[in-house]
């Protein structure tokens, strides 16, 4: 049986998690891209329960990130509906 260090992949994941906060935060004007960054920012949670799901031998892990996968898609479906109705109401989906 072998073993495999999970250590760079948890900084991996830690660091792309600060990253898509921090850009977050800076595009919280820009709806879409803080949309974007919202999503990415779950999607890093997913993978870090899986992580843990996999290093500590719980599976409880795999049902939070199912839980936070229908988050997500609850996330991208109302930030698509505000996006055709801004497109219905301006003509344009920029914001300016």
């Amino acid at each position: 049986m072998w073993t495999v260090d999970f250590t760079y992949f948890f900084y991996f994941v830690f660091i792309f998690f600060a990253v898509n906060l921090l850009l977050l935060i800076a595009a919280l004007d820009h709806f879409i891209l803080a949309s974007i960054f919202l999503d990415l920012l779950l999607l890093t949670n997913i993978l870090l329960f899986i992580l843990y799901t996999i290093v500590f031998y719980n599976p409880i892990g795999y049902d939070y990130a199912l839980l936070i996968l229908g988050i997500a898609a609850a996330d991208t479906s109302v930030g698509l509906g505000l996006c055709i109705l801004y497109f219905k109401a301006s003509g344009s989906v920029g914001i300016n």
